[in-house]
């Protein structure tokens, strides 16, 4: 009996952790509420030469960037008169690749880029929403 009672406990931390890992993630809630990924061809033709004003959905900052034609681009935060320039790139995977010169050495960060709602949603390649973009309009604003 007590080795029955081991394995049904057993069975029971099995099913627990499978229901756990088994928690989908923001990203594929989004797809399946309706939510489109883009291509690289569509995330080039909706970022090149555009200003975008860009909200990040964990700490409510905003900030302005702009991608210019040739992969380059420059991020101000709102409020701040400080720019960051640096270059953004798609890859073959379909996500927008972005680096940033500074003092410290440029790590490139990756994202999937979504369509919600008519309003393009940028999440982390573990699938949790990194942000939005608010507003978009053509030329360099910054």
């Amino acid at each position: 009996m007590t080795n029955f009672i081991h394995a049904f406990t057993g069975a029971i931390a099995i099913a627990a952790a499978a229901a756990t890992g088994a928690t989908a993630t923001e990203m594929e809630d989004a797809l399946t509420n309706g939510a489109t990924q883009l291509t690289a061809d569509q995330i080039e033709a909706r970022l090149a030469d555009k200003t975008v004003k860009f909200e990040n959905m964990n700490t409510g900052a905003k900030v302005l960037v702009y991608y210019d034609g040739g992969n380059g681009m420059v991020l101000k935060p709102v409020g701040s008169e400080k720019t960051l320039d640096g270059f953004y790139a798609t890859d073959l995977a379909n996500h927008v690749c972005l680096g940033i010169r500074g003092k410290e050495p440029m790590r490139l960060r990756c994202v999937n880029v979504l369509m919600i709602d008519g309003a393009m949603h940028k999440f982390e390649l573990d699938g949790s929403l990194r942000g939005r973009i608010i507003e978009s309009v053509d030329g360099n604003m910054i």
